[in-house]
């Protein structure tokens, strides 16, 4: 039979680093095939040269038995690729990102002959309640992630690479894209799915295919693997999985950040509730529920925020990110690309972003200061120090969120706020990010973040948040419930939670 796509011996080196060594990669007709691999194992590289964005060294690449032109983009009937960092247009509406790059549209694009096609495309991923002529940079981030995917489906094309589909979705969001995926599979597409949950590659894949350090290590079919074997080839050891719970009680940490009557308009109602000093606290809720915004607006990011607030029992008035710095309060988005990191500033120069008044003692910026202080915390989050004066833009997705988490402890903070703290990042880097911040939790410092990755949220926190429609569901230490009960709280809200 003809494989849906055959790449051949494709070979990339960047510099020093051998981005792919000898790939080989088949994708059977009609099948969903997982990439596996740690964050810089070649998964990335190898998607830039099936879609034509970048040109191996060497190698080839057929597509239904026809050879194709390295370098050059394939006709988006044959391939379509939704990657991982967003290539959204902001000021554009929901309906031209959609149809941009569409081979019907000609050079008369008449928005009303893509209306009905278009909405059917977002009510198959869950986008039901998003008008096709709303702006584009008024979604958030999940959404814009589900637009990109309904793209990628409009197309139609004979294979489908989905590059971290639902690292930003919740898991109600998700169920959706499994459901769509599902579909396209029984229409006879082939679909290539890049994920670092593993759930979702045992839960969908047919076949599973594992990089590391730019090589293929195997493919097997999926139902021929365990979990444990599927991470030792990712990374070529065991990983020790374990949470970050601090050993004290909830009633023995003295208050670190205390909220009250905080609210924002359409967003949350009134939150009263307080911090301890070491304690992680996870912030849950559905896409839409208010619990990301709700730790936005902790950080200074929506002005408009009421109430009172006190870190270390000092009162503080919180209208920017800069009052929030000042109160001792650091930030991390969940862009790390739009919103986390500069991409075409050094690794060096992103780490010590926010701290260049301390490294300029007589106004003017200590070079060497600077330099160890990067390479202080290079050490710190394991980020190859040999790399600090190469821009940020060259590192995989996990090393560009380690930067982005050094960027902010760079502020010795005494609350970390984080958003989809591991959003597309693999197993390995995880469990360095979870040891560093479990280190800086034990000192003393106070982490709160919002993640949609349940497993993540049983697996590091403390105490569990959940947020229903702008509502307070219920606020309980972590080793009291299940995921079960968190799911069932976003779910259904305090109406109908269990008493």
């Amino acid at each position: 039979m003809t494989a849906a796509l055959l790449a051949k011996g494709l070979s990339k080196r960047y510099g020093g680093t051998q981005a792919l060594d000898d790939v080989g990669f088949e994708l059977q007709i009609g099948e969903v095939h997982g990439l596996c691999g740690e964050n810089g194992a070649g998964k990335s590289t190898l998607v830039k040269v099936l879609g034509g964005y970048v040109v191996p060294d060497s190698g080839k690449i057929e597509i239904g038995g026809k050879t194709i032109k390295l370098g050059q983009r394939p006709d988006p009937s044959q391939i379509s690729i939704v990657h991982q960092e967003l290539s959204i247009v902001p000021h554009l509406t929901v309906l031209d990102n959609v149809m941009m790059g569409a081979p019907e549209v000609g050079t008369l694009y008449v928005r009303s002959r893509y209306r009905a096609a278009v909405r059917k495309q977002l009510d198959a991923v869950g986008l039901t309640h998003i008008d096709v002529d709303r702006v584009a940079s008024t979604l958030s981030l999940a959404e814009q992630q589900l637009v990109e995917i309904a793209r990628g489906v409009a197309r139609g094309a004979r294979v489908l690479l989905l590059d971290e589909p639902t690292a930003t979705l919740s898991d109600a969001e998700i169920s959706k894209v499994f459901k769509v995926v599902r579909a396209l599979k029984e229409g006879g597409a082939t679909i290539v799915i890049i994920s670092h949950r593993l759930d979702e590659i045992f839960a969908l894949t047919d076949r599973v295919t594992v990089f590391r350090s730019g090589r293929h290590i195997w493919t097997r079919n999926t139902k021929d693997v365990d979990p444990p074997e599927l991470v030792r080839a990712m990374i070529g050891r065991d990983v020790v999985r374990g949470g970050m719970h601090a050993a004290s009680g909830a009633s023995a940490r003295k208050t670190q950040l205390q909220i009250r009557d905080w609210s924002l308009r359409r967003q949350f109602g009134s939150f009263n509730m307080a911090f301890g000093e070491g304690e992680t606290v996870a912030i849950v809720g559905q896409l839409g529920s208010g619990a990301d915004s709700l730790v936005e607006s902790l950080a200074g990011l929506h002005p408009s925020s009421t109430g009172r607030l006190s870190v270390g029992g000092e009162p503080f008035q919180l209208r920017t990110i800069n009052d929030a710095y000042r109160a001792g309060i650091a930030y991390v988005s969940e862009d790390r690309a739009g919103k986390g990191i500069f991409l075409d500033a050094t690794i060096e120069v992103n780490i010590t972003a926010q701290v260049l008044d301390q490294l300029s003692p007589a106004g003017v910026i200590s070079i060497r200061a600077a330099r160890d202080r990067a390479a202080e915390l290079a050490k710190d989050f394991q980020i190859d120090a040999h790399r600090l004066s190469h821009d940020a833009s060259t590192l995989s997705g996990g090393n560009q969120q380690k930067v982005s988490l050094a960027k902010a402890v760079a502020l010795k903070p005494r609350v970390l706020l984080l958003n989809e703290p591991t959003r597309g990042v693999d197993i390995g880097a995880r469990s360095e990010i979870y040891s560093r911040l479990h280190a800086m939790t034990a000192a003393g410092m106070t982490l709160i973040f919002y993640s949609t990755d349940l497993e993540e949220v049983m697996e590091v926190a403390d105490r569990v948040i959940t947020v229903y429609r702008g509502e307070l569901v219920n606020d309980r230490p972590r080793s009291g419930i299940t995921a079960d009960d968190v799911l069932h709280d976003i779910l259904h809200g305090p109406e109908r939670s269990a008493a």
